[in-house]
């Protein structure tokens, strides 16, 4: 995808990020959200996010094609090295490889920061996203059973787990830094590898 790139998103993106998950929300059962996000509560995710774990965008011509980042999974400190994703992707501009560099991307800044493992809640079925996270080596954790209702119908949630390879051990290494803590030329040189894979440049 010429002049395609990955990068961090910022607060001028929330419009294009809303308007890509509009239609999962309103037409889909992917995400078990019903209700819309308003512009200013993308921006103020966005910004929450942004504090303590990576939020990427895919963008070609300033247009956003697709976003991921990742967030906390569960409020006690113990879990402090855990984390939940979520990524979406335009479809008019899925199977072109934009979920894959952007999970190249995330999961490279969620190492450096420290994080270990990695969950994903797949709303089934959803062939396309198990098919992505296995790419990237999740296994299957367990299925909640007719765990949201949507649609007018009871959904069933896959739960996926991926540990980062050579992961931060807590015990030398304590909590996981701030993104603003990364070393900017280890961001650089992540976002730069993660377009590569789109054929764009950093």
């Amino acid at each position: 995808m010429q002049n395609a790139k990955i990068r961090i998103a910022e607060v001028d993106d929330a419009r294009g990020i809303q308007a890509i998950y509009e239609p999962y929300v309103l037409e889909t059962a992917i995400t078990l959200t019903s209700q819309v996000p308003t512009l200013e509560q993308v921006a103020q995710t966005l910004l929450d996010t942004k504090r303590k774990y990576p939020y990427l965008v895919c963008c070609r011509n300033n247009r956003v094609l697709g976003f991921a980042f990742a967030n906390r999974i569960h409020p006690h400190d113990a879990y402090n090295w855990n984390v939940e994703l979520t990524i979406y992707i335009s479809p008019q501009h899925q199977g072109r490889g934009i979920a894959t560099a952007l999970y190249t991307a995330l999961f490279q800044l969620l190492r450096l920061q420290g994080f270990c493992n990695l969950y994903a809640l797949i709303t089934l079925p959803n062939e396309a996203s198990i098919a992505l996270h296995r790419h990237f080596g999740f296994r299957r954790v367990a299925v909640l059973e007719r765990n949201g209702f949507k649609l007018g119908q009871w959904r069933d949630v896959l739960w996926l787990e991926y540990r980062l390879p050579n992961a931060a051990d807590p015990a030398q290494h304590g909590n996981p830094v701030w993104p603003s803590q990364l070393n900017g030329n280890d961001v650089t040189t992540a976002l730069a590898m993660a377009s590569a894979l789109l054929g764009g440049e950093q």
